[in-house]
């Protein structure tokens, strides 16, 4: 991070003492501050990227320290999780968390990350952004040591968290393998992201290991996965209907199972008897599809515990490399890929009554 900008630097600036900076910077206007001196101080300050200390001013205060949170729209059901172990280890450090959605501020985290100049806050995690860039320019303008919790960039630009997405999807995959699953698509959205393009190459890795021959026409792409309206996936369907032969399917985000059974069930395909599926994330909602959705489980609590580990060695004054650390998955089994789960949760069916002639 870049040297934080002091009064003194303002001071210097604006050729007046540090008093007046800190009369012409105070919430409350001061009388003592000319109008015009105190908006040529404040802009001064602002072009500087000056942001008041906020452990300064926790001395003053009684105490109160903070760390913000940037999370994405209500789509990433992910990120609660990872705020709760973020939240357990912030509390154990003397720390409040506070939460700031982005869902629509225009200019995205970066824009959030402005508007923290004036919020008693000492460092910021940042989930899922679409421009790390922006966010790192950002951060540095206002001195807040930051942390991505971020699977979208490939070029990393701030300490970084994520989940090992490539061995992970080679884990989905695998086990798929191991089911007897010889013909195994994959459907893909929100290509060009980080993890879109792991989760592919995990993919690929379990196929080769295999001696499985790839095959183009089983890479299924989700072009409308944003759309939640959408019932079935119509390339997935359109699959179906040309009888393209698999028996395995990995859907690399859990976000797209729902439609992708819906296609399968309209295909006259059953699950698992004729298509395995996998999803990955393991979000909540994993467990109520029917049947429920076989997972790759991301680290969630362990991802914000390492991020807030990371922000308070940042802020203690270490210089953590722009670096991506990943986290180990785990391979959660439900019904949608077991057929002895799924035999296991179908219902027993009732000896019929003998009839009456």
């Amino acid at each position: 991070m870049v040297r934080r900008v002091t009064l003194a630097d303002v001071s210097r600036a604006a050729g007046v003492g540090m008093a007046t900076v800190s009369r012409a910077l105070a919430a409350q206007d001061h009388p003592d501050v000319n109008p015009a001196t105190r908006e040529r101080i404040r802009q001064i300050a602002k072009e500087l990227g000056y942001r008041p200390s906020a452990t300064a001013r926790a001395l003053r205060s009684g105490g109160y320290r903070a760390l913000s949170a940037v999370v994405p729209d209500q789509t990433w059901g992910w990120w609660e999780p990872v705020i709760r172990g973020a939240f357990r280890v912030a509390t154990q450090e003397g720390y409040q968390l506070l939460v700031h959605p982005i869902a629509g501020i225009q200019g995205g985290a970066a824009a959030v990350i402005e508007g923290l100049a004036n919020v008693p806050t000492e460092g910021v995690m940042v989930f899922g952004s679409a421009d790390d860039v922006a966010v790192r320019d950002a951060a540095e303008r206002y001195n807040l040591p930051t942390v991505m919790i971020d699977d979208f960039a490939a070029n990393v630009v701030l300490p970084t968290i994520s989940a090992d997405n490539r061995s992970g999807a080679r884990t989905a995959v695998e086990h798929l393998i191991s089911q007897g699953r010889r013909r195994i698509a994959i459907l893909l959205a929100w290509e060009g992201s980080d993890y879109t393009d792991k989760r592919l190459a995990g993919y690929f890795d379990a196929l080769d290991a295999a001696g499985i021959a790839r095959d183009e026409r089983l890479i299924i792409r989700c072009d409308d996965a944003e759309d939640e309206s959408i019932p079935t996936w119509p390339r997935l369907d359109q699959v179906l209907e040309d009888d393209v032969e698999f028996d395995g399917l990995f859907c690399i985000a859990d976000l797209l199972a729902a439609p992708a059974l819906r296609s399968l069930r309209a295909g006259g395909r059953s699950v698992p008897r004729d298509v395995s599926v996998v999803g990955f994330d393991d979000e909540r909602a994993a467990q109520l599809l029917d049947p429920p959705l076989t997972s790759i489980r991301q680290p969630y609590d362990s991802m914000g515990e390492r991020a807030v580990h990371l922000l308070l060695r940042s802020i203690g004054g270490e210089q953590i490399p722009p670096s991506r650390v990943e986290l180990p998955t785990k391979l959660i089994v439900r019904a949608s890929s077991s057929h002895a789960i799924g035999e296991r949760l179908a219902p027993k069916k009732t000896k019929a009554s003998p009839t009456s002639r």
